[in-house]
């Protein structure tokens, strides 16, 4: 799928949701990650003209699948992205790769959230957008640097625009 940018409302209140509801874990955000979209929610309408963007949500099956889920192919800018830990203290790193079907090459990696402890979330921010040239890939290993597939991983969302 490529880039659909949607108005600036309905992707916050998507963004909202999420971050109350905390994915599959059903345990919603803590203040400083409400706080810190909420802080880039108001960078990106005052400062760059309110955006079109996409909200891209995904499961830990997304990321467990072998080689990663394609979410998105063709370029974007991230502008966020949130992930909350699943139940489950196994050592795990989410990652978004630069590649429009798969995990497979390492130069592709560009985005890494690491999550260790049970229940723990975790977000970066770029206000003014990462580029990505190819696409989105969500994927999760094992470690930061390494490419062994993880497990109990977390559930999140990308915020893109074009």
């Amino acid at each position: 799928m490529a880039f659909v940018g949607e108005d600036g409302i309905a992707v916050w209140t998507k963004v909202e949701h999420a971050l109350l509801q905390g994915g599959s874990s059903g345990k919603g955000a803590g203040p400083v990650a409400i706080g810190a979209f909420s802080a880039l929610r108001a960078y990106l309408v005052g400062a760059k003209g309110n955006p079109q963007l996409q909200f891209l949500p995904f499961a830990e099956a997304d990321a467990d699948a072998a080689n990663g889920t394609a979410l998105l192919s063709g370029a974007c800018r991230v502008y966020g992205m949130w992930v909350k830990k699943l139940s489950s203290g196994t050592d795990n790193t989410v990652k978004i790769f630069n590649n429009a079907t798969v995990d497979t090459t390492s130069t592709d990696q560009k985005i890494s959230i690491i999550l260790e402890l049970t229940d723990e979330e975790a977000f970066a921010m770029y206000p003014n957008g990462f580029v990505l040239s190819t696409g989105i890939t969500i994927t999760q290993h094992t470690t930061l640097e390494g490419s062994t597939d993880g497990s109990d991983g977390g559930d999140g969302f990308i915020l893109i625009g074009a």
